[in-house]
């Protein structure tokens, strides 16, 4: 029998938290091969979540509350939990969302199918945005960025210029797992949300998969610390603000990857050397054109000029 955990970081949710962990607790999935287990880590909260917890724990054997005497931030909490827990999988779970019945049953289909769980593996999938009572407003989340992931797998290089795995949707194995505790992740989780952390080593290091189905209703409720966008009738000021954000987020985003990668193939060996300052004008354009499908599919000429021309500034990550 295999062991499947899932993690769950609580802040104050008390409003939603049983919906989410009701939805979990009903999954469908063989219980002859696989064993099912919920921890959950509180990050601090002042409201009522502890005590729910503890009353479905009573309630429940397999929910099971970690010690947690200190606010360590959304992504470390995260990436504490999975640092913490031993299991041949591990499923993402944010505390106000709602699982749809099959989403466990898909996730290990894919995640074990044609051996795929002899190596590093991850997958994610699609989701409906829905409103405070979790009931779907039709539209997905990743939106038109699903088309732009080919064969069902999310490569590396697709992660460096744009967001595509919410960690409410993420499973991956023990493999995927371990090699992700290799690195440091006090300092990384300060850097980057620890979704795309794990997306990114995934992609680097094995198969990050992609079910282009929603698989869970995604709330949102105005107090999501990651939503979905929403640029509809945006000022032409904010939008400028938004495209320089933008630029250094992808700076971020490079100098992570190069970390990640250590430098180890040509891409991740340009994008450090751009993050870190040490290229020149023309070949941080001749970087961007080369990859210009990724770096905007809409204006695949005007943003790499953008990128070269705002990207002046060195990101180093220092190693210890």
């Amino acid at each position: 029998m295999k062991d499947i955990a899932v993690l769950i970081s609580t802040y104050n949710g008390e409003k939603y938290l049983k919906e989410q962990l009701d939805s979990i607790l009903l999954q469908k999935f063989s219980k002859a091969n696989y064993r099912m287990n919920i921890f959950i880590r509180d990050d601090g909260s002042s409201d009522d979540t502890v005590n729910i917890i503890h009353n479905y724990s009573e309630k429940y054997s397999n929910i099971f509350l970690l010690d947690s005497d200190k606010n360590l931030g959304f992504s470390l909490s995260f990436l504490t939990l999975l640092k913490q827990i031993s299991a041949d999988y591990y499923f993402f779970s944010d505390q106000d969302d709602v699982w749809m019945p099959g989403k466990v049953e898909l996730f290990l289909d894919m995640i074990t199918k044609n051996n795929n769980d002899q190596f590093i593996c991850g997958v994610f999938s699609d989701s409906w945005i829905a409103d405070e009572q979790a009931i779907s407003t039709g539209k997905r989340l990743l939106a038109f960025r699903s088309n732009q992931i080919f064969n069902g797998e999310l490569k590396f290089e697709q992660q460096i210029f744009e967001t595509f795995v919410p960690g409410s949707s993420l499973c991956i194995n023990k493999l995927a797992r371990n090699k992700i505790l290799n690195y440091n992740l006090n300092l990384l989780s300060q850097l980057e949300p620890h979704d795309f952390l794990i997306a990114l080593i995934i992609s680097y290091y094995g198969k990050l998969y992609f079910i282009n189905t929603p698989t869970l209703f995604y709330r949102q409720t105005g107090e999501n610390l990651i939503g979905a966008r929403n640029t509809n009738k945006k000022s032409y000021l904010w939008r400028l603000k938004h495209i320089k954000n933008r630029v250094s987020d992808v700076q971020m985003a490079m100098a992570v990857g190069g970390y990640i990668s250590d430098k180890k193939s040509k891409f991740s060996s340009e994008i450090y050397n751009i993050s870190a300052g040490n290229f020149s004008f023309l070949k941080k354009l001749l970087f961007f054109m080369k990859y210009r499908h990724l770096v905007s599919p809409k204006h695949f000429i005007l943003m790499p000029l953008v990128y070269s021309v705002l990207m002046k500034k060195a990101l180093k990550i220092k190693k210890e």
